[in-house]
């Protein structure tokens, strides 16, 4: 029987009073739904463009955005470098900042793999305490914290971690175009034990190397609406709301005048990309690079921070490729 077929079945089944079925109905829609990665170029901007309506709560012509907001959803797809994929890529990104900045910018890694098999062969030689990372995501999902690693049987987590190999289950199946070519794999990153008590995360919003302002994420990893503090660089709160989240006030970092310097190196060249940082006393630690932060679905409140922000953010132009 093929998957529509049995798509069929259990629909005919459900509205015969048998939900019981609807959870394998589920499973088997979703098994047979290819990643956003495998679809036609326009079958992918109609799906963000649905996707903004929704979140947003109105539409616009990607080809004339005029909001931040907007103008993000034209870069998700028109704008591509050949090193996209290594800097979207959690694991690539390390090597990425290296040739950048030199050594000690970024969390240490042991290894990566691309199969849950090898990722196994290899658990011996980890130490007791890591973190695992899915590669392909973002927003503190597909990351497990391993303190004892003698207290782990791996059969039980095996599951879990090869439905992080699921492109299904990663970026490669959202409405951004850069990580489309990347390839999901699993890393081992050392536990930083002096990141651990770390409530905060600062996020530059960069354009063309200039950075304009940046917000505070604080306690990022807890689930709900975290508090978000946003200030110029001269460490002025702004009156500036993003979405839903809490408004919160953070201390200035003890390396704010380094992340502005290291932010306006790795974002010249980009028409926009936000820098994000860790800090500790000791040093500060580059996170990652995002090119389209919340995907652009995100109101900014008041709308006119949305406004100064798309004024900011100059496009290129259109390099269209088919996704």
């Amino acid at each position: 029987m093929s998957i529509q077929k049995m798509i069929k079945a259990i629909k005919n089944n459900i509205e015969m009073n048998h939900p019981i079925l609807l959870p394998y109905l589920l499973m088997i829609q979703r098994r047979s739904i290819k990643p956003v990665c495998d679809w036609p170029l326009e079958k992918a901007i109609a799906g963000d463009m649905k996707s903004y309506k929704r979140h947003m709560g109105y539409t616009f012509d990607i080809n004339n955005p005029i909001l931040f907001t907007e103008k993000l959803q034209w870069y998700k797809f028109f704008y591509h470098r050949d090193d996209f994929s290594q800097i979207t890529d959690k694991f690539l990104f390390k090597q990425y900042i290296s040739q950048q900045l030199g050594e000690g910018y970024t969390i240490p890694v042991y290894n990566s793999w691309t199969r849950v098999d090898d990722l196994e062969k290899d658990w011996h030689s980890l130490p007791e305490e890591f973190v695992l990372k899915a590669n392909l995501q973002s927003d503190g999902r597909n990351i497990k914290i391993i303190h004892k690693k003698s207290d782990i049987i791996f059969s039980k987590i095996k599951n879990t971690l090869k439905a992080w190999l699921d492109k299904r289950n990663t970026l490669a199946n959202s409405w951004d175009y850069n990580f489309y070519r990347g390839t999901p794999r699993i890393l081992a990153e050392k536990y930083m034990e002096n990141l651990a008590d770390q409530l905060f995360d600062y996020k530059f919003f960069c354009f063309n190397g200039e950075p304009y302002c940046m917000y505070v994420a604080q306690e990022h990893f807890d689930k709900g609406n975290y508090p978000i503090s946003f200030y110029d660089l001269h460490w002025n709160r702004l009156d500036v709301r993003y979405g839903g989240h809490l408004v919160g006030d953070a201390p200035r970092p003890a390396h704010f005048d380094e992340m502005i310097e290291i932010s306006k190196r790795l974002s010249k060249g980009f028409p926009f990309v936000r820098v994000d940082f860790f800090d500790t006393d000791e040093k500060l630690y580059v996170a990652e690079l995002t090119f389209a932060p919340g995907g652009g679905v995100t109101p900014y409140h008041p709308r006119s921070f949305n406004e100064k922000l798309g004024e900011l953010f100059v496009l290129p132009e259109k390099n269209s490729k088919s996704v």
